[in-house]
């Protein structure tokens, strides 16, 4: 019990198992990922390191391969799409997925010049991307969407 009432701490920042159920930790009974990430594989996890978007990363080498390296991601607010996998940097994909066996805590990588910043998702949300045509878009576009065709005139 200690040790997940350690890994509570350092994950959610609540101080017992009680705290995290009534911060939102309940919504942990339907996400089976998260239950089982909290109450099964975290406690003796080993904190491998964090990313900007404030994920932490964790590994345990006593799990099966494939299961032994997971994500708690920094922002927990399920209403703000917050369990949110394209907050995952492409050097951390690597390493959850065992593409590479450093963490990039231990060796960050080299970033390429053409290389853009990482941004999540927007989908939903004020910030996302929105097509000409879309309804939603303010400047939107005066077209027709079908245009009759007229045979040329024989003059």
């Amino acid at each position: 019990m200690g040790s997940l009432v350690k890994f509570l701490q350092e994950t959610y920042g609540k101080k017992s198992l009680l705290d995290a159920i009534k911060a939102g930790g309940w919504k942990a009974l339907i996400d089976g990922n998260v239950g089982q990430t909290t109450l099964v594989h975290g406690p003796g996890a080993t904190l491998v390191g964090t990313d900007e978007f404030g994920n932490k990363y964790y590994e345990r080498m006593t799990e099966q391969f494939g299961r032994h390296r997971w994500v708690v991601y920094g922002n927990l607010n399920w209403e703000a799409h917050g369990q949110e996998p394209t907050t995952v940097p492409a050097e951390w994909h690597g390493w959850l997925h065992s593409i590479y066996d450093t963490p990039p805590s231990k060796v960050p990588p080299k970033k390429p010049i053409y290389a853009l910043t990482q941004k999540p998702n927007m989908t939903g949300q004020p910030g996302c991307f929105l097509p000409k045509g879309a309804w939603q878009n303010p400047e939107k576009r005066n077209w027709q969407k079908m245009q009759m065709w007229q045979p040329p005139s024989r003059a």
